[in-house]
C-alpha cells in the first residue's frame, strides 16, 4: 500500500472507528464528542482554516497519522494552501523535533490523497 493509500485508509479507518462506537453502548458520549469538537472547531476569533493547521501540528506532535490524514483534510476543505499545510508542519518540528520530523511525510502523502479526492 502506497503512503497516498495509507492516509486514504487511515481517514477511512477512522470514521470506521466512530460509527462501530456511535453504534455502541457509548454512542451518546460520541455524540457529545462530536457537538463538542464541531463547536470548538467553527469560525470564531480563529477561523476554522487555522483552527485545523493548529490541530495538524498537534496531530504530528501526538504521532498519530490517523489525525494527520483527518486535519489534513479538514484543513483542505477549510480552504489551506499545501504551502500553509507544510509551513504549520515546519512549526511543529521546530517544538517537538525529531519525532515530528518523522511524520512529515505522513502529511505530503494526505495532502496529495486528499486533493486527489478533491479533484474528482
Amino acid at each position: 500500500m502506497s503512503d497516498i493509500e495509507g492516509m486514504r485508509r487511515a481517514t477511512e479507518e477512522l470514521a470506521e472507528s466512530m460509527a462501530l462506537l456511535s453504534k455502541s453502548p457509548y454512542g451518546s458520549t460520541v455524540s457529545a464528542w462530536r457537538r463538542f469538537t464541531a463547536s470548538a472547531h467553527a469560525d470564531g476569533a480563529v477561523s476554522r482554516k487555522q483552527k485545523e493547521l493548529t490541530a495538524i501540528a498537534i496531530s504530528l506532535v501526538k504521532g498519530c497519522e490517523r489525525c494527520i490524514s483527518y486535519h489534513v483534510r479538514s484543513a483542505i476543505t477549510a480552504g489551506a494552501s499545501d504551502e500553509e499545510i507544510m509551513e504549520i508542519v515546519f512549526v511543529a518540528v521546530i517544538m517537538d523535533g525529531g519525532p515530528s520530523l518523522a511524520h512529515a511525510g505522513a502529511v505530503l502523502a494526505a495532502i496529495e490523497a486528499h486533493r486527489a479526492e478533491e479533484a474528482t
